[in-house]
């Protein structure tokens, strides 16, 4: 299945319309109404062919032409929604948690000492509450980029996990303010569950899976209620998957399992490539 010049999806043809079996290509038009020459020009570039959109990645496929493609035909969908686009703005952001100065990370070996924190708690000792962020103000627009750079322990991974809607275990102070284009943090957390995500650094993934069921039920869960040309939930979710493995160089994995620390698998590079293009898949704005 490949994209078509009408700004849908074609099935492969036979082996004499293809040219060769293993090689599959696809002619992706763009079409501009407004008459401008420099926009034409501009259009012309975008006709150029674009090949192996499936099963192949070639030197000649342009990840940023097929996303463009992409876009545009998921905006043109007749009977479906367009695609969602998000953006945030935070005044005075404030976040704490709470801890003690014995607190451990838990282990087989010294999951006995909790009993001892929690005789603390019943006399009396209270957590103490630890201010991680104060006071931020920012906006990021919609299809902008917010890079936040900081030493361990700073509070990085507590912003991006707080405007993310990803507060387990985090406070947000009652007087801080979080908005996603007129949308509240609650509303975000609830109703728009999905639209807002939050990639850790620890790689969560089914190690028995083969890297190409995993993010073929990555694909799968976020098909769009209307496909074009009739083209099936199935279909649709393999050829994202392919293309989207192609962009991160793992299709090579895709019958390999993911594995962890214990369980033989892909190796830690590729695990990591498999979270972001997992993430990627989710077709999430923010």
């Amino acid at each position: 299945m490949v994209l078509s010049e009408k700004g849908g999806f074609d099935k492969p043809g036979s082996d004499s319309e293809l040219g060769h079996v293993e090689q599959s290509s696809a002619t992706l038009q763009s079409r501009d109404n407004d008459g401008d020459s420099a926009s034409d020009h501009h259009d012309a570039e975008m006709e150029e062919e674009i090949h192996e959109l499936a099963r192949r990645f070639t030197e000649e496929f342009n990840a940023r032409k097929w996303a463009k493609a992409f876009y545009n035909i998921r905006e043109n969908i007749s009977g479906d929604a367009p695609p969602r686009m998000s953006g945030i703005a935070f005044r005075n952001l404030s976040v704490h948690g709470f801890g003690t100065p014995t607190d451990f990370q838990k282990t087989v070996g010294n999951v006995w000492l909790d009993a001892i924190s929690m005789i603390s708690c019943l006399r009396g000792k209270q957590a103490q509450r630890i201010d991680i962020l104060r006071g931020l103000e920012g906006i990021v627009e919609a299809g902008e980029m917010l890079m936040v750079l900081g030493p361990p322990g700073s509070g990085c991974s507590t912003l991006l996990k707080t405007i993310s809607g990803d507060t387990h275990g985090l406070y947000v102070d009652n007087d801080s303010t979080i908005n996603y284009r007129g949308i509240t943090a609650k509303q975000m957390r609830s109703v728009f569950r999905g639209e807002a995500i939050y990639t850790a650094e620890v790689d969560a993934h089914s190690p028995h899976m083969t890297v190409g069921d995993t993010l073929y039920f990555a694909a799968r869960a976020r098909c769009p209620q209307t496909i074009p040309d009739n083209v099936s939930r199935k279909e649709y979710a393999e050829h994202l998957r392919d293309v989207t493995m192609a962009m991160f160089g793992i299709l090579h994995t895709t019958k390999t399992r993911v594995g962890d620390d214990f369980i033989r698998g892909v190796s830690g590079g590729e695990r990591k490539r498999v979270t972001i293009a997992e993430a990627a898949l989710s077709y999430s704005p923010l």
